[in-house]
């Protein structure tokens, strides 16, 4: 297939025809075909490094000094030596992360335990393969579904889509993606957090939900290194996490960049690389829609930057919109927020999480339990999708056979109940809107 062939998203909106070519239940034979290739090599590769462990590095995504320092819910005295060892770091303003936050205010609640242990083992310091991209996969409703993010994006090519899904799958390995999730927001920069930088709010004209990042904002003299790669991997992953909740097997958000009285000095270049390089090579396909809203004579030579940094596939659905009544093609006014000229009553405030939010987290034999059904669900799936191989018969329909499907949705409940006790609550998750 032909870059020609990408869809135009800004017509579909136009038509009011939502995109659901090439998802799961709306493939044709040639797209059914490539998922089957795609499903081989993985489970092949699945296959051979299975007692090959990829050590965790965190050098993109860096630990906080706290999280470095490797401490254990069961010794309090040790955080506490820290925090006083530490107090310089965890009350300046540009280093302070959220778990920093409510340690000085007194609240010393813990949000979620400090003792991390990742998916399917124990020693922290080492992932695999596997693990990880069943893992992975717990982003969509469906397994396929995740795969098919990467054939879309990469127009189809099998080749080229199973290098993606490889390198994201070492990426978020090596990068210890699990264990951000894990502590949430508390790892994050506190004022980044209290400021808003990006906010969800309200959905687009086919119940995707809209997340908006405010570039004026966005202060680079205002953190540290490390947070700007932190809170980007962080927002991606929480956004995927929603997605799943709304729209089922698209798993689509739409990213609003509202340049709203922005300057110069908002546009943090080396930062914005880093967010499409994240997005194209591990959250292909997330947003169905890229809207940059802006209105100044200053955008044209930021637009020159950030369009060298698209490939063919996002180029296609990052779209330039100028006013609010352009703005209405992919989201009703009603669903805008007022500060944009929509009509949506809704202003960003902060809640800080608490102990309530992460329950299950602390329970370790619930966890225990849920880990051992989805696993059940992992293998399940994957023997369906063996035989559906094995089967060797013409591209038919036959993916979404009734005991595929029945595997999928085995696999999509067992997330979903996993899901609660290894990944912290997000802020939108706390305050839907």
């Amino acid at each position: 297939m032909a870059i020609s062939d990408i869809p135009d998203v800004q017509e579909h909106y136009k038509r009011g025809e939502e995109l659901v070519g090439g998802t799961v239940g709306h493939l044709t034979s040639k797209q059914e075909q490539a998922l089957k290739e795609l499903w081989i090599k993985l489970l092949a590769h699945i296959n051979a490094n299975a007692d090959k462990p990829i050590k965790v590095k965190c050098d993109q995504v860096q630990k906080t000094a706290f999280v470095a320092a490797e401490l254990s819910s069961s010794n309090s005295e040790a955080v506490e030596k820290w925090y006083e060892a530490n107090e310089s770091i965890a009350t300046n303003t540009k280093t302070q992360t959220v778990r920093d936050k409510i340690h000085f205010d007194d609240t010393h609640e813990p949000i979620v335990p400090l003792d991390f242990k990742p998916l399917f083992q124990d020693d922290a310091s080492i992932r695999y393969f596997g693990h990880v991209f069943w893992q992975a996969c717990m982003l969509h409703r469906n397994p396929d579904s995740y795969l098919l993010t990467f054939l879309r994006a990469t127009v189809w090519d099998v080749s080229k889509a199973f290098e993606r899904i490889t390198y994201s799958i070492n990426w978020r390995a090596t990068q210890a993606i699990d264990r951000l999730m894990w502590a949430g927001e508390l790892d994050q920069n506190n004022k980044t957090m209290e400021s808003g930088l990006t906010m969800k709010a309200g959905v687009d004209k086919f119940g995707s939900p809209v997340f908006s990042v405010r570039v004026r904002l966005n202060n680079p003299r205002d953190r540290s290194e490390g947070d700007a790669e932190r809170f980007s991997a962080y927002s991606l992953e929480t956004m995927a996490h929603i997605a799943r909740k709304y729209n089922g097997n698209t798993g689509n958000t739409v990213l609003v960049y509202d340049f709203t009285n922005f300057k110069l000095e908002n546009v943090d270049i080396t930062f914005i690389k880093n967010l499409l390089d994240t997005i194209n090579d591990t959250y292909p396909q997330l947003h169905c829609a890229s809207l940059l809203f802006v209105n100044s004579w200053l955008f044209s030579g930021v637009w020159r930057m950030i369009k060298g940094l698209l490939d063919p596939v996002s180029a296609k659905s990052t779209i330039i919109v100028k006013d609010i009544d352009t703005l209405q093609t992919y989201i009703d006014r009603s669903q805008i927020v007022t500060e944009m000229g929509g009509s949506l009553p809704y202003k960003y405030e902060y809640v800080r999480p608490t102990t309530k939010d992460n329950v299950k987290m602390f329970d370790a034999n619930g966890r225990k339990q849920a880990e051992d059904v989805f696993s059940q669900a992992v293998d399940a799936f994957a023997q369906e999708t063996k035989s559906w191989i094995s089967e060797n018969t013409a591209a038919d329909g036959s993916y979404i056979s009734a005991s595929r499907s029945s595997a999928a949705a085995r696999f999509d409940n067992a997330a979903q109940t996993l899901d609660q006790y290894i990944r912290a609550r997000s802020p939108f998750e706390r305050t839907e809107m």
